[in-house]
């Protein structure tokens, strides 16, 4: 033929089947979603690459600033029930238990609220 003796022809590269493949990975395994509108390709996790959790901060920043709001309007009404309980005169063992209860998740809403502030700080600072 026109190749002559021992010469193959060239693999075209759309039907070549090692095309795009790192480090033995299939070419599907290296694709990775940077942002909403970008994929790239590489052989390793982009956490090795990219420092970060690829979350942006004003982001997270929002996140926090949402759960405190919500964990503030929890804590009112836990206050409130209690007020409220204060408020009736049955002195029985089961008010003293929803009391101590309330007290709890108060006071575990309250511990909470410490956490995501302090790591707004830290994330300001930074």
């Amino acid at each position: 033929g026109a190749l002559g003796s021992g010469q193959r022809a060239p693999v075209p590269i759309a039907m070549d089947p090692h095309r795009g493949q790192r480090d033995g990975l299939p070419q599907y395994k290296t694709l990775r979603r940077i942002q909403k509108r970008f994929v790239v390709r590489c052989g390793e996790p982009l956490e090795n690459i990219i420092p970060g959790t690829g979350t942006r901060p004003a982001s997270s920043v929002r996140r926090i600033e949402v759960e405190i709001r919500r964990l503030r309007t929890e804590l009112g009404q836990i206050e409130q029930i209690e007020l409220l309980s204060l408020a009736t005169d049955a002195n029985n063992l089961q008010k003293k238990n929803q009391l101590q209860e309330l007290a709890a998740q108060r006071e575990s809403i309250a511990q909470r609220m410490k956490e995501l502030e302090q790591q707004l700080v830290d994330m300001s600072v930074l």
